[in-house]
């Protein structure tokens, strides 16, 4: 079978072609899914208050915002176990609005079907390649659009946990003070959350949600358990154990805390001199590639201009 006419002229109506076939069940379901909740707000509208109307009118003033809006909600997909995997992430990365879950799905869509697009236009520059070339650029893009709010999704959470686990020391050594001034555990906690809002905001956050779940009559080693599971840090982890075990067997608060501070202060430098360690090992590469062969053409080059002379 000759294939050579897809390098030519036919190439962008057949890839036209394709990706027309491709988004016309994706635009039917949209269209049906728009149809059928018009038709659930006709309804709403005629048992709604003045109040709500005139909510429900500056909600939706924006036009562009609805359509965003209902496209986040095609996105998403109906699978509650993805769906719920997928908000656990984005709440461990600082993502915690309610359509942070649409947005996600949203800008994965996008993020495989703009590439495409540009694709498609850059076809008649790509007349001179191989006829494959194409083809493996749009599996790459699509590869790469996929993945690429995963990654950015574990990178700032990666982040998020160093910054906490850099700030825990910290936050630990302000509980002890609070706990040791007379303060309950429970204000400490609030306390605390209040001091380290500018220096520590993310462990900060999670402090008022621990805050509101103890004010609210959460049991305290499940408050403490949810607040470990929110940061994803394993000093957290051990945290919430040790006070859970404190209140099992009715040992001191005020010591408790005051050797786990101890521990974690000790930690934070061990950490700092594994760090400071590693560095002579990770220069060794730049000193090899960058600097080695500098010194050696200094060294190199007066002989061969002697010889230079010589010969």
């Amino acid at each position: 079978m000759d294939i050579s006419f897809l390098s030519g002229a036919w190439a962008p109506l057949l890839m036209l072609a394709a990706a027309t076939v491709l988004a016309v069940p994706s635009l039917l379901s949209f269209l049906r899914g728009r149809r059928e909740s018009e038709q659930v707000e006709r309804r709403l509208e005629r048992r709604r208050t003045p109040r709500e109307e005139a909510e429900g009118n500056s909600r939706n003033e924006s036009r562009i915002g609805k359509a965003v809006t209902g496209l986040t909600d095609q996105a998403t997909p109906d699978d509650a176990e993805s769906v719920s995997v997928a908000r656990a992430k984005l709440i461990a990365a600082g993502f915690s609005n309610p359509t942070a879950v649409g947005r996600y799905y949203f800008a994965r869509l996008v993020c495989v079907v703009i590439p495409q697009i540009g694709l498609f236009f850059a076809l008649p520059y790509m007349a001179e390649l191989p006829w494959y070339a194409p083809l493996a650029s749009s599996i790459g893009l699509v590869l790469v659009g996929l993945g690429a709010p995963a990654f950015f999704l574990d990178r700032r959470i990666n982040g998020r946990r160093q910054e906490c686990s850099g700030g825990f020391p910290d936050m630990m050594d302000l509980l002890v003070a609070c706990v040791e001034a007379g303060l309950s555990l429970d204000a400490s906690v609030q306390r605390v959350g209040e001091e380290l809002e500018l220096r520590h905001p993310i462990i900060a956050g999670h402090m008022r949600t621990l805050s509101l779940e103890l004010r609210a009559g959460r049991a305290r080693k499940t408050a403490w358990r949810g607040f470990a599971d929110r940061l994803g840090i394993e000093e957290a982890g051990s945290l919430a154990t040790m006070l859970r075990q404190a209140e099992e067997m009715g040992t001191s608060l005020g010591q408790t805390l005051r050797v786990f501070s101890a521990d974690m202060r000790q930690r934070r430098i061990l950490y700092a001199e594994e760090k400071a360690m590693a560095l002579p090992a990770k220069l060794t590469l730049p000193l090899i590639f960058f600097v080695f062969p500098v010194l050696l053409g200094v060294l190199v080059m007066p002989t061969v201009v002697m010889f230079r002379e010589i010969f």
